[in-house]
């Protein structure tokens, strides 16, 4: 657990740099595990690399700031079968990007790396002219959940292979405060703030915010953007955001959330201290029963086993989607890092059978019992905590989205500011207009087609 709490604080840390954008704050690791490493599977003996006539070593990049125990049990594995090693090369994680970037250019590529979610990397590193393109590859894509697979689509293309865990947002709650109340998740959005207020009503607060964190507010609105806005605008409306066809401004349910969001507010139904919130005091309110509910990531897991130990997050913490007008809501989910290969590396061939022997049945719960997490994979097998059991309930029900910032190419550039602001004057159109335009300006930044 020690590895995943370690993982959880360092996605913390980079979601509150990056403002919950790019990556939608998961890394590959998303939710702690429920114990440490179990004993490992035996090591898949299907037909997945070949062979090599003469043993050659890979080198595999990853930011240092990756727990890389459980890569390292089936590389291990992956030697045993083939002969070849891989080295794996760590690179610092806050300026990783920038790292792999100046080795494309100077074309010193690695065999294979580690990289975040999301189609965003491809314009970094000029996917259709670097790297190998996985859209139809054999062996690949046989097991791996479809949303997550969708989520690294751009033009029909795929440059890189979902590999880990999802991490998810939504509504955590303390079942002992619900308890104590009388009250149970709610069936619809109306629903929500009757509970809410009935908690209120015994004296406690029904939600946190952490205004001041800046990055907190964001999670309502991604966690809502699944169960609120995808039904309304459809993977064709998604597709018009990433081509400047559809502004977000235009967009009557994204407003909506907006709305909301001040509801809660106008209702009493945060803190009274809210633009002083902080992350930290989130934990300690929450973990002490003075709080019911947070939107939040799952890195909260891992902090609350941290301070409350683990039969608080085993039994009196619990989980809801952001529900909708009529009922319990999409599950909202992070897809992992992706792996990528370059088509100039000098082991490119070797490379891609590594990615499929990585993706064999017995290799993927070899790396599950050395890092526990919702599973991407179909058949899959991972000990997880009942806030995660209950994500994964959404998952095999089809009833999961991922996070709108892991489909988009442009990013919602200064969102926590906005919102910052938006809780001081609760200007709705000035907050919409203003979170539209940002990400328009990133999207010519970025010099994409129709920005």
């Amino acid at each position: 657990m020690k590895r995943n709490r370690a993982l959880s604080l360092v996605m913390i840390a980079s979601l509150s740099a990056a403002a919950l954008t790019a990556c939608g704050g998961n890394g590959d690791g998303g939710g702690a595990g429920n114990g440490g490493s179990a004993s490992s599977p035996a090591a898949s003996g299907s037909a997945g690399a070949k062979p090599a006539k003469d043993p050659v070593t890979l080198t595999f990049v990853i930011a240092n700031t990756e727990d890389t125990t459980a890569y390292t049990k089936v590389f291990d594995a992956y030697e045993q079968k083939t002969g070849n090693k891989v080295e794996l090369q760590a690179l610092p994680g806050g300026d990783y990007d920038n790292l792999i970037k100046t080795r494309f250019s100077t074309g010193d590529f690695p065999d294979l790396f580690l990289m975040q979610p999301g189609t965003k990397q491809y314009v970094k590193l000029r996917a259709d002219e670097t790297l190998h393109e996985w859209t139809n590859e054999s062996g690949v894509w046989d097991n791996v959940i479809d949303s997550i697979k969708q989520a690294q689509v751009q033009n029909d293309k795929i440059y890189g292979v979902p590999y880990g865990s999802t991490g998810m947002m939504g509504v955590f709650y303390n079942k002992d405060v619900f308890a104590k109340v009388g009250v149970n998740p709610p069936t619809n959005y109306a629903d929500l703030i009757e509970i809410a207020k009935k908690i209120k009503a015994a004296g406690i607060t029904p939600f946190y915010e952490g205004i001041k964190d800046a990055w907190p507010p964001q999670v309502f609105y991604y966690t809502g953007w699944v169960t609120q806005v995808d039904p309304a605008i459809g993977d064709e409306g998604v597709a018009k955001l990433n081509s400047n066809q559809l502004k977000l401004s235009d967009i009557p349910e994204l407003r909506d959330l907006f709305a909301k969001q001040k509801e809660l507010k106008e209702l009493g139904l945060f803190q009274d201290n809210v633009m002083s919130g902080t992350y930290d005091e989130l934990q300690n309110e929450f973990g002490d029963g003075k709080v019911a509910m947070t939107f939040m990531l799952d890195g909260i897991i891992a902090q609350l086993e941290k301070k409350f130990g683990k039969d608080f997050v085993a039994n009196s913490l619990g989980f809801f989607p952001f529900p909708s007008a009529t009922d319990t809501g999409t599950a909202m989910i992070t897809p992992p890092n992706q792996l990528m290969v370059p088509e100039k590396a000098k082991h490119a061939a070797e490379a891609i059978e590594l990615v499929k022997f990585m993706l064999e049945p017995a290799n993927v719960d070899l790396f599950y019992a050395n890092k526990p997490g919702i599973p991407i994979y179909k058949g899959a097998t991972s000990e997880l905590y009942p806030a995660q059991e209950d994500v994964k309930k959404y998952i095999d029900e089809g009833k999961s989205k991922v996070n709108i910032q892991n489909r988009l190419t442009p990013s919602f550039v200064d969102f926590s500011k906005t919102l910052q602001n938006f809780f001081l004057d609760g200007d709705i159109d000035k907050a919409i207009n203003e979170f539209s335009s940002n990400y328009q300006k990133d999207g010519k930044a970025k010099v994409l087609e129709g920005f």
